[in-house]
């Protein structure tokens, strides 16, 4: 008997969790796959669904895997459990001739980090799913095994970069993704799921053009694709980011700005007064998400690069810019500022002081 365990907050089940399971299935040989979704997961940083709807969506997500077993271990314990405590409690209600446990490249990338990452390594045979944008995973994998003193399963599949942010954003604005099933999907819309904005995104939709919204709705879902790794709150990063250009039309004239950054400080306040956001960080990030300025936060930085490398932005360059910020986001960020200043100088126009603040102080 073999079985592989396979954890994880399942907010959504999506299909890269299928295909994992499917792979480890037939490559382990595996008589039983455990999938364990977290209680209290330690590490998101938005609010979760309940139990309930995640274990819904994942009974929809491997519908027709008959060897697919959903243990609610974490739910029954009812608290924050560590892998390390949990891993040996399963081995010993399955017990079997080889246990797995089953993950993802980024989690591999993060093992070290876990709590007691030597007592799982000790409690079971480490299997890993690559996924792109994890970095060279056969060294991660001997980096593991040194470690440890353990053999580690690479597994042949590599999956691609799917956000569970990018997901509910998604539905949260009325779009369908490819990364759930349909039967998932059923789910999310049955129950109502990643709709906690659904009243701001219809006043939002309503009050600005057709273009504008499609631009906000297009740079929100890109930069969600960044939110875990910069460890952003999903709400934080969706409000910042779909209001960015609240006030696009505006006519307001401020003395001695340029027409086209006075809508960043008109948004703020919109975004305030109309909108009800009191977060001083969503609304400094709407503020200045043209300019720029010195000492920007993260989430800051994120909405200024996300406006400019959405999908839909097609200047020259562009492609360069994505593909940098991909690799490393810090690195794309002063890549944004420097390609934003340059472009400005080339037009021979007065360049806004914040916009050449924030260029000075990240081009040291």
């Amino acid at each position: 008997m073999n079985t592989g365990i396979f954890g994880g907050a399942f907010d959504p089940f999506h299909t890269e969790h299928r295909h994992i399971i499917e792979c480890a299935a037939k490559e382990l040989s595996l008589d039983k796959v455990v999938v364990v979704p977290c209680f209290l997961p330690p590490h998101k940083h938005c609010r979760i669904s309940s139990f309930e709807d995640r274990v819904e969506m994942i009974k929809a997500g491997t519908e027709g895997l008959s060897y697919v077993v959903i243990d609610e271990i974490e739910k029954q314990r009812g608290q924050v459990n560590p892998t390390s405590v949990v891993l040996p409690l399963l081995k010993e209600k399955y017990p079997s001739d080889n246990f797995y446990f089953v993950m993802g490249g980024d989690s591999a990338v993060n093992f070290n980090s876990w709590i007691n990452p030597e007592k799982i390594a000790a409690t079971a045979i480490l299997a890993v799913a690559d996924r792109e944008g994890s970095g060279a995973m056969d060294e991660v994998v001997a980096s593991l095994e040194t470690r440890y003193g353990i053999k580690v399963r690479k597994l042949s599949y590599k999956g691609k970069q799917v956000s569970s942010s990018h997901i509910k954003a998604s539905f949260e604005v009325g779009l369908r993704t490819e990364d759930v099933s349909e039967k998932v999907a059923e789910v999310i819309e049955r129950k109502g799921l990643y709709r906690e904005f659904s009243s701001l995104v219809t006043a939002l939709k309503n009050d600005i053009s057709e273009k504008t919204f499609a631009h906000s709705v297009s740079t929100m879902l890109y930069a969600q694709n960044f939110t875990g790794l910069l460890k952003l709150k999903y709400e934080d990063v969706f409000l910042a980011c779909l209001l960015h250009d609240c006030d696009k039309a505006t006519t307001a004239v401020f003395e001695g700005v340029p027409q086209p950054v006075v809508h960043q400080f008109k948004g703020a306040e919109k975004a305030k007064e109309k909108y009800g956001i009191e977060d001083e960080r969503i609304l400094d990030a709407i503020r200045y998400h043209t300019t720029g300025k010195k000492e920007m936060t993260t989430l800051g930085k994120l909405v200024f690069c996300a406006d400019m490398l959405e999908p839909n932005r097609k200047f020259e360059g562009v492609g360069k810019l994505r593909s940098i910020i991909s690799e490393d986001f810090e690195d794309g960020f002063v890549a944004c500022v420097k390609a934003t200043y340059e472009h400005l100088l080339k037009q021979d126009k007065p360049i806004y002081p914040l916009t050449k603040e924030c260029y000075l102080y990240y081009n040291k």
